[in-house]
């Protein structure tokens, strides 16, 4: 029985953490910056955007006040990240 192939490839899968990082070089804003305006620390804002954590829900806070961007959206899309990485594993 042949296996269907379904979701996308995990090579295509893009964290949220790689969002961060192209709003921070549109701006031109520094991850010390970014982490001080959101009230997080450096290592952490550095292993969300490297792909090692995820967006908490304080983080989210302090991406919507840093850069204007509502919390939802970044919440939304650690959930879709969440749910295609598990649909790989399935």
């Amino acid at each position: 029985m042949a296996v269907k192939n379904r979701g996308i490839s995990r090579d295509l899968l893009i964290h949220p953490g790689e969002t961060i990082a192209d709003l921070l070089e549109e701006r031109g804003i520094t991850q010390k910056e970014l982490a001080k305006r959101a009230g997080v620390s450096e290592p952490f804002l550095s292993d969300v955007i490297r792909g090692k954590k995820d967006i908490s829900k304080g983080l989210a806070m302090g991406l919507e006040y840093a850069f204007g961007v509502s919390r939802s959206f970044w919440l939304n899309l650690q959930a879709n990240y969440d749910a295609e990485l598990l649909s790989l594993q399935e």
